[in-house]
């Protein structure tokens, strides 16, 4: 097939499933308003500007029709509902059209005229690819046909993220990005917590975003000094290879639907210490693979990673529970070889199979 990915070429989600189909054999083609990391090819760069989003993708669009026509793709496949979603529904034409739905999307973006573009978007497209039953709900809710939605999440590669090596004691990371939906203060404050009690406990924090300097002069007023570390954004593989080594992740986010930072966390064998909402609930429970705590609350959330850190029995039930679920449901090559069947279908012109649960 040749396919048209429309998305953010600078997130890695975005390039590492460019890359997947391609390794398919697929002839796959990204078109972003945003850089490629340095060596990734095959990008078409759209115009852009410092215009309000509204306004700055469908601006792109007579671009990317032309460019569109220049590679005749068999399918348009966008990333994230209100900005390429609404592109590729302006630029599809009579192309068969997928958009994928990235949680935020839909659950905290979809507002005003947000929700207008996206329902715009979504009733044109003929797969409404979802990573959560409560993203699928979302995605109906805001416009999309419920025969074209599928709820599937995209899973890990159980061949990097892995348990190898020896785990550090103390060691908990976080790697969500630094943005107000993943709620970083809570997790720093409930690390300084667990300090005070455990002198072998450090903090790695891995990501990037719009808070990280305010971030480290937080955990710089609050944190023992030569106890925490920012890496910033890292390679999938030194992502492995932190989760390989931490004994705990923790998560404060305030909403997701299937985080795919969790799923890495449970293939790897790092218990996970996550907010107690919908997105992480599809996956554990309170006692049953991981810790939970109320979003916000960072004595509750101190007290899950004590309680997880101090309970090695548990522990090793834990992970010995979510290497299960991974490979049941959470397998990367498994999942994207589903939605490799679903576009196949649609550049043939033929009917979506019925969904059938992972």
């Amino acid at each position: 097939m040749r396919i048209a990915t429309l998305g953010n070429a600078s997130v890695v989600h975005t390039t590492r499933w460019v890359e997947h189909f391609r390794s398919r054999g697929h002839d796959v083609r990204l078109f972003s308003l945003e850089p490629a990391p340095e060596g990734f090819t095959g990008v078409v760069r759209l115009p852009s500007s410092a215009l309000p989003g509204a306004l700055r993708y469908p601006l792109a669009v007579p671009a990317l029709e032309r460019a569109l026509a220049e590679f005749a793709p068999d399918l348009i496949d966008a990333h994230f509902v209100p900005n390429y979603g609404l592109m590729g529904r302006l630029a599809a034409g009579r192309r068969p059209l997928s958009i994928a739905a990235w949680g935020s999307d839909l659950l905290l973006g979809a507002r005003g005229l947000a929700r207008l573009r996206a329902g715009f978007a979504l009733s044109r497209a003929q797969l409404v690819l979802c990573d959560a039953d409560n993203l699928a709900q979302a995605a109906v809710a805001a416009g999309a046909r419920p025969g074209t939605v599928r709820a599937l999440p995209w899973g890990v590669d159980r061949a990097r993220f892995r348990p190898h090596g020896e785990r550090t004691p103390g060691l908990i990371v976080s790697v969500r990005m630094h943005e107000p939906v993943y709620d970083l203060p809570t997790v720093i404050a409930a690390a300084a917590r667990v300090m005070a009690q455990r002198p072998d406990t450090t903090l790695v924090v891995a990501g990037e975003g719009s808070q990280r300097a305010v971030l480290e002069a937080l955990a710089a007023r609050t944190l023992p000094a030569g106890r925490w570390r920012f890496v910033g954004r890292v390679s999938p593989e030194d992502m492995a290879g932190w989760l390989a080594r931490a004994e705990v992740v923790v998560s404060a986010s305030l909403s997701d639907s299937t985080s795919q930072s969790l799923l890495e966390a449970m293939a790897s064998g790092t218990v996970p210490v996550v907010s107690d909402i919908e997105g992480n609930r599809e996956w554990v429970a309170d006692g049953d693979g991981a810790r939970l705590f109320a979003p916000g609350d960072a004595e509750g959330c101190a007290r899950a990673v004590l309680a997880a850190l101090e309970d090695p029995a548990w522990c090793a039930q834990a992970r010995e529970r979510n290497a299960r679920v991974i490979e049941a449901r959470g397998d990367w090559h498994v999942n994207l070889a589903r939605i490799e069947s679903w576009f196949q279908a649609l550049a043939a012109g033929r009917a979506l199979p019925a969904m059938e649960r992972a």
